[in-house]
């Protein structure tokens, strides 16, 4: 079970559970996924208005999310979509943000 998932949906809504399950992890060793930087973002969806960058980590994505919506943005989600793998969750709203068209200053009313 990952961090996340113990996070959002902790077993009888204990915190002391979340804790102890998430301190048995790192003891066995389990990698406990961590949310990415603003420097991640930046390296794996490249240059972008920080704006964005704020908006994407204001999700709180782990890198393999901005990995996954990195792919689709760049037209690899065809192969991805052909095995039954559609994007979902944080990946999806990466996407969105991304692939979002920015209005330009000023550019109000076609002025």
């Amino acid at each position: 079970m990952t961090a996340q998932r113990i996070l959002e949906d902790p077993a009888e809504g204990s915190r002391e559970i979340v804790e102890r399950e998430l301190g048995r992890q790192a003891r066995s060793g389990m990698e406990v996924a961590q949310s990415a930087t603003w420097q991640d973002v930046k390296r794996v969806l490249g240059e972008m208005s920080d704006i964005k960058i704020a908006d994407v980590l204001a999700l709180r994505p782990t890198v393999p999310e901005l990995e996954e919506a990195g792919m689709w943005s760049r037209g690899e989600g065809d192969i991805i979509g052909r095995e039954g793998h559609r994007l979902s969750g944080k990946a999806a709203m990466i996407f969105e943000i991304i692939s979002a068209e920015e209005d330009e200053p000023g550019d109000e009313d076609g002025l």
